[in-house]
């Protein structure tokens, strides 16, 4: 990344999870302190741009860790980049989406499949974005997607009718962030990301 470490694109899957951007509020999550109890759901306050979403097992998390010089882009243009990503990942399953103004992400007819949020400090880059695969939706019922009521939400796997092998959308995101980006690709393990990080911040 930049001088310090190699520019890093980390995929992960979470556990179900509210997440609370930097404009978000908890007045947002519409389910009672019991109901989010028994649900099993977290909620945690994070530093990515954005209000509140769902992030679980089926949702494929993309945080690519870059210098903003080394690819000559502004925030907002990194931002406008990764909608684009996520436009050509999803074309590529015949799947035709479009940007929202003043709502970062990526819509399928008047429903967000993917989301973008992130944060930029000293021009390195943090967060991402995030695809909704064969996520389960019924947790988005329990808040206001991204502050907005009764926002609606789909998958891929919704969209599509069919279980989508998530092999199979990693692979085609690695040539589109290839190509996007101009990186380099190679799959490394998580251990090897920590110590990665570790080095640059020392």
């Amino acid at each position: 990344m930049g001088n310090r470490f190699p520019a890093t694109v980390i995929l992960q899957e979470n556990p179900p999870v509210f997440t609370i951007g930097r404009t978000g509020s908890r007045s947002n999550i519409l389910a009672s302190a019991d109901e989010l109890k028994r649900s099993g759901i977290e909620v945690l306050e994070v530093n990515r741009g954005g209000d509140i979403t769902y992030h679980g097992p089926g949702q494929l998390i993309v945080s690519p860790l870059l210098y903003l010089g080394n690819i000559d882009l502004n925030a907002n243009q990194y931002l406008h980049r990764l909608e684009d990503v996520l436009i050509n990942l999803l074309s590529t399953f015949g799947v035709h989406t479009h940007k929202k103004e003043d709502y970062p992400g990526v819509w399928w007819n008047q429903a967000k499949v993917g989301g973008v949020g992130i944060a930029v400090k000293h021009g390195y880059t943090f967060h991402g974005f995030s695809l909704n695969v064969n996520l389960d939706l019924a947790p988005f019922t329990l808040i206001n997607p991204c502050g907005v009521s009764r926002m609606p939400v789909t998958s891929l796997h919704q969209i599509l009718e069919s279980e989508i092998p998530m092999k199979e959308v990693k692979e085609k995101l690695y040539e589109i962030l290839m190509e996007t980006f101009s990186l380099p690709m190679m799959d490394v393990s998580r251990k090897e990301v920590e110590e990665i990080l570790v080095s640059g911040c020392t």
